[in-house]
């Protein structure tokens, strides 16, 4: 009696242990229908300038910095073949992770939309507080007991209903707002799993169907405070055949980041093997969201057919912004002897290791555009590249970049903290000499 009360308790609140999942199948997979989606997202942007911005992660600090660069952007003038619009209008990908994907998702979603209520709906509010009051509230007990729900579907349920609205990837199919890739990581293989066509096509996944607030919440969940965000592989159900370069790249000899990308992506294609994908923190594998920008034009092993998948067959100017909100280490147990905590250690250890690993980076993107930016110019094709780094350590005065380095990790920030944020990535993107170079460059390539 009391086994079945409890069955009976747990029917009532946790629906039989049983939720609502956004994993669709693809009933056919079209490769012409992805043509035209792409077609359809480029919009009205001009063809010779491509604008790459990569959002790192960091929490609400890392949405705000992120939120101020798109402010500046947006009062930046640019002269195209179409006549001068708006930087932000130009942009035509937003590679972003963790913190970085609620502003980079919101403004794909809702476009100009974004300076009227973000700040109020998410970068103003104590989301950490809130989401640890639903974890206190007994109902949620009986549905994270389940095994079925965790923590991480918890703040799905909370973020689309403070800021998502429902919405899927099929409501950022829009030509006035750029495309935005969402990372995370495969927890199991430690891959990074960008929520693009490519990736759900592989899995036969229907991504317009999928919801962007799980995809976020994937992207932000860290492991061991959420839970993964689990993704279901129905490979070899709708009639996915990879694109050529996996192929080419399994048959080279030397071990690259091209056949193991390759080598990532057949794995996949054997759903016996690789049955569910547990997704978390895309800081895991990149912290910065720039690899999907590096690997976008390295896996394909063509330039020429890389930019014209992405309507850039003509382009004159590449424009990379990396707007990376990682602070310092802080680690005052090394000023004595005595060893420090495990909890410290932890975070010592994941600091340093993000603080490497971006810096590296950062170093191999920046280097492989300035290759492959000149390999176009020696084919008869001039390019110039452009990178601009939006980071803490740009700030020029002293005290607001030691205030910057001292903000948490979280979900709760003070209004102060917010508007020096916002203030702190305008500032060094307006004052960047890579970002003015760029600037008089269009000028001059536009007869201005």
């Amino acid at each position: 009696m009391v086994l079945g009360t409890s069955c009976f308790m747990l029917l009532i609140f946790s629906g039989c242990a049983h939720y609502a999942i956004d994993d669709k199948p693809l009933a056919q997979w079209s490769p012409a229908s992805n043509k035209e989606i792409g077609r359809m997202v480029a919009g009205n942007r001009s063809s010779e300038v491509l604008v790459l911005v990569a959002f790192s992660g960091g929490g609400t600090r890392a949405a705000s910095f992120a939120y101020g660069v798109l402010q500046e952007l947006a009062e930046t003038e640019v002269m195209t073949a179409k006549g001068s619009r708006t930087l932000l209008n130009e942009i035509d990908i937003i590679s972003s992770v963790s913190g970085g994907s609620f502003t980079s998702s919101y403004y794909g979603l809702y476009g100009d939309r974004i300076f009227e209520d973000f700040e109020e709906r998410f970068l103003r509010q104590d989301v950490q507080g809130k989401l640890l009051w639903k974890l206190a509230r007994p109902v949620n007990w009986f549905r994270l007991a389940s095994g079925a729900y965790g923590k991480a579907d918890m703040a799905a349920e909370y973020y689309n209903k403070i800021l998502f609205d429902s919405a899927t990837f099929a409501d950022m199919l829009r030509p006035d707002t750029p495309m935005v890739v969402i990372n995370s990581t495969d927890l199991a293989t430690g891959t990074r799993v960008g929520f693009t066509q490519l990736f759900f096509d592989a899995l036969c996944l229907d991504l317009r169907s999928y919801s962007v607030s799980r995809a976020v919440t994937a992207s932000s969940a860290v492991p061991g405070l959420f839970s993964p965000i689990t993704l279901e592989n129905f490979s070899g159900s709708c009639g996915f055949e990879p694109p050529d370069w996996i192929g080419d790249a399994l048959k080279d000899e030397d071990s690259t980041n091209r056949k193991a990308h390759a080598q990532d992506i057949k794995a996949y294609l054997d759903r016996e093997k690789r049955p569910w994908l547990f997704l978390v923190d895309g800081g895991v594998a990149d912290n910065l969201g720039l690899r999907a920008f590096y690997e976008l034009f390295e896996l394909q092993g063509d330039l020429q057919n890389t930019l014209r998948s992405i309507n850039h067959a003509d382009v004159k100017q590449i424009l990379m912004i990396a707007v990376d909100s990682h602070t310092k280490p802080n680690s005052p147990w090394a000023l004595k002897r005595l060893n420090p905590s495990l909890p410290q250690v932890l975070g010592s250890v994941s600091a340093v290791q993000i603080g490497r690993y971006s810096r590296d980076t950062m170093e191999i993107v920046n280097n492989g555009f300035y290759k492959w930016t000149d390999e176009l110019n020696k084919a008869g094709h001039p390019v110039t590249f452009d990178f601009v780094e939006v980071s803490f350590a740009n700030v020029q005065n002293e005290d607001d970049r030691t205030r910057l380095f001292e903000i948490g990790t979280s979900f709760s920030l003070s209004n102060e903290e917010v508007d020096l944020l916002i203030a702190s990535a305008r500032q060094v993107l307006r004052q960047s000499f890579a970002f003015q170079d760029f600037l008089n460059e269009n000028k001059e390539l536009m007869g201005r």
